[in-house]
């Protein structure tokens, strides 16, 4: 029984990771029309980890923080607006996906 519940309570963190990854890829892509797009980034991937870190859910080599690391290096290293802006709709698009298949 001991391992059921622990089972269910990972599973409740792993979701609920998705759900505050998609919450905050989501405030990037509100802003996709607005000037500050590129100069947001950051900061919203900061909030995403400490939101995380204050619920004690682990962000450590999981592929919901890989997924942001991937776009802020995209933003980091490329200089083209379309690429940067196809980083931050794939993250997106990844959060939206795996939230819908989390809530199931």
């Amino acid at each position: 029984m001991k391992n059921i519940a622990y089972e269910t309570k990972r599973n409740d963190r792993v979701r609920d990771a998705w759900n505050i990854s998609l919450k905050y890829s989501t405030i990037l892509i509100d802003n996709s029309k607005n000037d500050n797009f590129f100069n947001i980034y950051l900061t919203t991937y900061g909030e995403y980890l400490s939101e995380l870190k204050r619920k004690r859910i682990n962000f450590k080599d999981k592929n919901y923080v890989k997924i942001w690391e991937t776009m802020v290096n995209t933003q980091l290293r490329n200089p083209k607006r379309d690429v940067r802006a196809g980083s931050i709709k794939l993250l997106h698009q990844t959060n939206v996906q795996r939230s819908e298949i989390m809530n199931r």
